[in-house]
């Protein structure tokens, strides 16, 4: 299985990262820094050198360049993407961005853990439920 995460903050990344190898999570895990380099990302799987089909979406909400919301529109408006989960992590608890990620599609809303050992439990919780018990959408 392979994850893509969208994330722009550098130590955020290394924190999700080591959580999911904490989590013993054994799937690849791909992160882009902006929501071009995500759509770019994807985009690059159908190019001359296809990079790994992705199976889920990690996707912040304030990123540089193409934030969270304007992503999960291109991804799920595309028919070639719109089977992929999109889980937004986001800092956010405002109800109306909650409701408007649901209204575009998104799978799931999750707020940031604070802590190391809550990111490794949403490690855990996403390995299982979404890596693990969910039957993905055949190509």
């Amino acid at each position: 299985m392979n994850l893509l995460i969208a994330e722009d903050n550098e130590p955020e990344q290394v924190i999700i990262k080591e959580a999911f190898q904490e989590a013993g999570v054994e799937h690849d895990l791909y992160f882009v820094r902006d929501g071009i380099e995500a759509l770019e990302f994807l985009k690059s799987q159908d190019a001359s050198h296809p990079l790994p089909a992705i199976d889920l979406v990690l996707l912040d909400l304030n990123m540089p360049r193409k934030n969270g919301l304007e992503v999960l529109s291109e991804i799920k408006r595309n028919s070639k993407w719109a089977h992929v989960p999109v889980l937004v992590l986001s800092n956010s608890e405002f109800p109306k961005d909650i409701r408007r990620c649901y209204d575009m599609g998104a799978n799931a809303y999750i707020n940031k853990p604070v802590d190391f050992e809550d990111f490794v439990g949403l490690a855990r919780a996403i390995n299982l439920f979404w890596l693990k018990l969910v039957r993905p959408c055949p190509n």
